[in-house]
């Protein structure tokens, strides 16, 4: 019996490492975030290694990549979660309960150091309307993701009874609001446009999650194409030749990190990456945490410590680890929060039906 030669498809890169890496990826993410918020001076503390240095400042600089690999996990994430139980009550419960005791806990406490306008104007920052209204930026991420949650399951709905021409009709939808809005309302979009502009790469995981769940193999000419696009987008980010048009510099972000999660994927998928991989598992734990706490401690701890150290790299040191005691904490209150308010609340319910 002779053998079948296996086709490059079932010898490609399967979609699902997307899934198996999970963690490792918004692991790299966060960390990618953490570097962008932390303002060392690289030059400085490398003086020695001027290559090294230039190449750690090009990676600091396109750090907040890391948010649009966010968004398009969370798409892939909410797919499964989706098609898994497609109960609307357990979805919006298990994001909500995930996403709103952290965000109001670390806005009630960063607006109460930083709002400058009144009462009235620190009511407005913590339920995020000063964001439409004056432009204020500090949780654009979790005012997107609120949103996104909110209108998934229409997402969801769509995509399963349009497929491809559902999702490509999506994002063409959102890329002609951002430009009909930018030349009509350019004010008002200044304010929103680094949430608006983000909303097609979720879409596109929103999307891949089909693909990503059915284990769906393609070429690893894909994996090597987004290492080509990677280079050749730093090569052009690096010239900036449309950095006044931010939709596209937005756009061109999004396939960024989409050409980072299928690169690292599938070097975390292929290869062990030992303490570093360990590391980046715990920090991708606690990505959410850390993304809220972390540019806003470097805010309230500026004042209380001094160094001599000019690059500025021990103080985001210190930082770092205050950030990771802060976003503990908070992830153990909201979880304590989960379970002994919203989850006996739900015993009891289950108790009186029965």
């Amino acid at each position: 019996m002779s053998k079948t030669k296996p086709t490059i498809a079932a010898k490609g890169y399967s979609l699902s490492a997307l899934s198996t890496t999970r963690d490792l990826l918004f692991g790299l993410a966060t960390l990618m975030i953490i570097i962008f918020h932390s303002y060392v001076n690289i030059n400085t503390a490398m003086p020695n290694h001027p290559v090294l240095a230039g190449i750690l400042s090009l990676i600091r600089y396109h750090g907040n990549k890391g948010v649009d690999m966010f968004l398009f996990m969370s798409g892939i994430g909410l797919y499964y979660s989706m098609s898994s139980n497609p109960r609307l009550r357990d979805f919006y419960k298990k994001r909500a309960t995930r996403i709103l005791p952290a965000v109001f806990i670390v806005s009630f406490i960063w607006f109460a150091f930083d709002t400058p306008a009144g009462i009235n104007g620190y009511f407005e920052d913590v339920f995020f309307v000063s964001f439409f209204t004056r432009g204020v930026r500090n949780f654009w991420y979790f005012i997107l993701m609120i949103f996104l949650y909110a209108i998934y399951p229409l997402i969801h709905k769509f995509f399963k009874s349009t497929g491809v021409i559902g999702a490509i009709t999506s994002v063409v939808v959102v890329v002609a609001l951002n430009f009909v809005l930018m030349e009509t309302a350019p004010l008002f979009y200044s304010r929103i446009e680094i949430a608006l502009t983000r909303i097609p790469v979720f879409l596109l995981g929103a999307f891949a999650g089909k693909y990503v769940k059915e284990g769906k193999k393609i070429s690893w000419a894909w994996i090597v194409l987004s290492a080509i696009g990677i280079i050749g987008i730093y090569i052009f980010y690096h010239f900036e030749p449309f950095v006044e048009l931010v939709y596209l510099y937005r756009y061109i972000g999004g396939v960024f990190a989409i050409c980072h999660l299928f690169l690292f994927s599938a070097i975390f998928s292929k290869w062990r990456m030992g303490a570093l991989g360990t590391f980046l598992v715990w920090l991708g734990g606690y990505s959410m945490e850390i993304y809220l706490i972390h540019e806003k401690a470097a805010v309230i701890f500026n004042k209380s410590f001094h160094t001599s150290d000019s690059s500025g790299i021990v103080y985001y040191i210190a930082i770092f680890f205050i950030t990771v005691i802060f976003a503990m904490a908070l992830k153990a209150i909201c979880q304590n929060l989960d379970k002994n308010l919203f989850y006996k609340n739900d015993s009891k319910k289950a108790k009186k039906t029965n």
